[in-house]
């Protein structure tokens, strides 16, 4: 049966809680996600959207207070990369994200695919 497979808009950014701090040392402050951006198949699409095989987003966590001092931090960024890989769908030909597909930072920041696309040959 072949995999529901994502184009642009098929990823979903969610922040951590805030109370999952970069550091021990910084407190009070909430994640929040950038805009996504994606790497995608020129030629590959559907309905007119093309394919994707990467997903990146940049989430920062900002409003920190530090511990020891009270003041504020400044943002503090953390990359989430979703790379795709090879499945049987696929026949070896393409690696591509599907339904399902998930990435997690080391502080809880997550993209996932929610996509009910189907991949067809004629």
């Amino acid at each position: 049966m072949p995999a529901n497979v994502a184009v642009v808009g098929d990823v979903q950014a969610s922040p951590a809680p805030g109370t999952n701090a970069p550091s021990e040392n910084v407190e009070a402050g909430t994640w929040q996600a950038g805009p996504i951006s994606y790497q995608s198949y020129n030629k590959l699409t559907i309905g007119g959207q093309p394919v994707i095989y990467e997903a990146s987003c940049t989430f920062n966590y900002t409003g920190g207070k530090d511990v020891s001092s009270g003041s504020e931090v400044p943002p503090i960024p953390e990359i989430v990369t979703l790379t795709a890989t090879l499945k049987k769908t696929q026949k070896g030909s393409n690696y591509v994200l599907v339904d399902g597909d998930s990435e997690s930072g080391p502080n809880g920041n997550e993209l996932s695919v929610n996509t009910s696309n189907k991949l067809r040959t004629d």
